[in-house]
């Protein structure tokens, strides 16, 4: 039988904290939302699911961010300590509410962190990828929750370049020594190369505490160090004492200093073609169509290699036909990787196989990509690009290319093509300053 919301939903929020591992030292909170109490809509998956089936998951999803922030400015919840609000994926889109605008501005002060689900870049990646710029520009940090839930999703990490990594329950809990070890591998190397904070959910015992550190966690939240729960007030002298630097440390949940300065630095969306983007930052090199072509099957067979964690970007100059082998390197690729994303006119399009992961993206011939070839692989472990334009100055075209592993340059000319796969969604309407 399907539920039915009813007209008015109330929706109130739970908070559990989230603890520093090593001194067990609250750093934050995590906002949890509860439906009516009492209702078959108090579990939030039961709320969500009812909300998606009656077209209100935008409401929805708003009601809970609101019920989130102005629970914590009540409480309030003390200067530095980090608020996690979720946000539901399918529900960025569209201006802000009115009456969630001024709860924004207090909320500027506040050391919010919105977490996201990995997976939507799969669906979705410019949306995605606007969505937490958008994010950003409030001065906001970025979570990614879930990560290795689906090991596909592990490629997604560069793009979104978190604050927190926040590890799926399963590997505190339960989880196969392989599959750990894969996802492990490639958090741990995203994390040395940006900061990031690792996070471990669901510690709750002291075997639990005892995996996640042993994973490299370095933040956690479970039953362990407490259930969600109503935040309490605080008087302002309490909050002073927290903060203040003369306060000799306290390790209690409440009353812990936070020590937990995380942010990375951004890389600004790129302004150029993946061509020009190499040809700016690094030497450009002449060759015929055969060596390019070769250096791309190259990159191919290693995108393969890397397996389901892995993206390919690929544009195809609108004037050159899409031969056999293009056609298989394609289909392998696709067939191992979490998502390949083709650029091309509609005959390159129509050759190419229909699987779930392989995106196809229409080039017309003043398309300032029309006369570029590229073929990108991000994972994990590797970061490739092969940069190239076009040219026509003898009897055979040939190419101008850069064949780059600069992790900067390949996540650029990447983000250019992911950032056209889709009208680019407005999560939080005007920003708050204007």
């Amino acid at each position: 039988m399907t539920l039915v919301l009813p007209d008015v939903v109330e929706v109130h929020s739970l908070y559990q904290p989230v603890v520093d591992l090593m001194t067990r030292s609250m750093v934050g909170v995590e906002a949890l939302a509860r439906g009516p109490a009492g209702t078959p809509f108090e579990k939030p998956d039961d709320l969500f699911a009812a909300a998606r089936a009656a077209g209100r998951l935008r409401e929805i999803d708003w009601l809970c961010r609101i019920s989130a922030l102005r629970g914590a400015l009540a409480a309030p919840l003390p200067p530095g300590q980090l608020l996690f609000v979720n946000i539901e994926p399918g529900a960025t889109t569209g201006p802000i509410p009115r009456e969630a605008d001024d709860l924004i501005r207090r909320a500027a002060a506040m050391s919010v962190v919105v977490e996201i689900t990995e997976r939507d870049l799969l669906l979705n990646p410019a949306a995605l990828l606007r969505a937490v710029d958008r994010v950003r520009s409030q001065g906001w940090l970025v979570a990614v929750d879930d990560v290795g839930a689906d090991t596909a999703s592990l490629a997604l990490l560069p793009f979104l370049e978190p604050d927190v990594i926040k590890l799926a329950m399963s590997f505190t809990q339960s989880r196969a020594a392989d599959d750990t070890a894969s996802v492990i591998s490639a958090v741990a190397a995203e994390s040395g190369r940006t900061g990031a904070r690792v996070l471990a959910e669901g510690i709750e015992t002291e075997h639990h505490l005892g995996l996640a550190l042993d994973m490299g966690a370095s933040l956690g939240q479970g039953f362990l160090f407490g259930e969600p729960a109503p935040l309490p007030r605080r008087a302002p002298d309490a909050i002073d004492a927290v903060t203040s630097p003369d306060t000799s440390p306290d390790t209690s949940p409440d009353t812990a200093p936070v020590g937990t300065a995380v942010g990375i630095t951004v890389r600004g969306r790129p302004g150029g073609t993946p061509f020009t983007i190499g040809a700016a930052s690094g030497r450009v090199q002449r060759a015929d169509g055969e060596l390019v072509v070769s250096l791309s099957r190259q990159l191919e067979r290693q995108a393969v290699a890397m397996g389901p964690s892995t993206i390919v970007v690929m544009s195809i100059p609108f004037l050159f036909p899409l031969d056999a082998g293009a056609i298989d390197g394609a289909r392998g690729v696709a067939r191992s990787g979490a998502l390949v994303s083709v650029f091309g006119r509609d005959a390159h399009r129509a050759a190419l196989p229909s699987l779930p992961n392989l995106r196809t993206l229409d080039v017309s011939p003043d398309d300032p990509i029309a006369d570029e070839f590229t073929l990108i692989v991000v994972s994990p472990h590797l970061t490739a690009g092969l940069l190239s334009r076009v040219v026509v100055d003898g009897p055979a075209p040939g190419f101008d290319y850069r064949l780059t592993y600069d992790r900067t340059v390949v996540l650029d000319a990447a983000s250019y093509l992911l950032d056209r796969t889709s009208a680019a969604p407005s999560m939080f309407g005007p920003a708050v300053n204007g």
